[in-house]
């Protein structure tokens, strides 16, 4: 048996003890509206509806979305051409920005380097998988900071 995203989204939001009027006005949707998400009549919310979800929630994306592993990796869903066009276009924004571009050749020298220092490919791989796993979360606790900046700065104009 199948579990659907709306059930999963439904069982943390009661874990959490939220009704659904009060998390709904949390994650600023309409109760109806994430009724029909939670019920599965709503299959395809907004990418911002979601996050908002996943963040109040503390929902693994991965987990919520059915995604396995790195095996069955959604971008592999993907087209290759349009990968790489999605790829290109956001890596060429990023890298744009003198001091980002410094500080990513840094880090792929530190890592490059690693390869040398570990002389065990078993060590390197696992050395790779490690800085992976600290960068996803690094990059969580910072999206997570992201919307506690936004919702602070929305909160202090509406007082305003």
């Amino acid at each position: 048996m199948e579990i659907s995203v709306g059930e999963i989204i439904k069982t943390k939001r009661e874990e959490k003890g939220y009704n659904l009027s009060e998390f709904a006005k949390l994650i600023e949707i309409s109760p109806g509206y994430l009724s029909q998400i939670e019920n599965g009549r709503k299959t395809n919310p907004k990418l911002g509806i979601i996050l908002r979800i996943i963040h109040e929630l503390d929902i693994d994306i991965e987990m919520l979305l059915g995604i396995e592993s790195a095996e069955d990796n959604y971008l592999s869903r993907i087209p290759s051409l349009l990968k790489l066009t999605l790829a290109k276009e956001r890596n060429l924004k990023t890298l744009s920005d003198p001091n980002v571009l410094r500080k990513i050749n840094s880090f792929a020298d530190r890592v490059l380097e690693a390869k040398y220092i570990l002389d065990s490919p078993e060590l390197y791989n696992l050395f790779l998988e490690d800085i992976s796993i600290q960068t996803e979360n690094t990059l969580k606790r910072y999206i997570a900071l992201q919307y506690l900046i936004m919702s602070n700065n929305e909160k202090d104009k509406n007082k305003s």
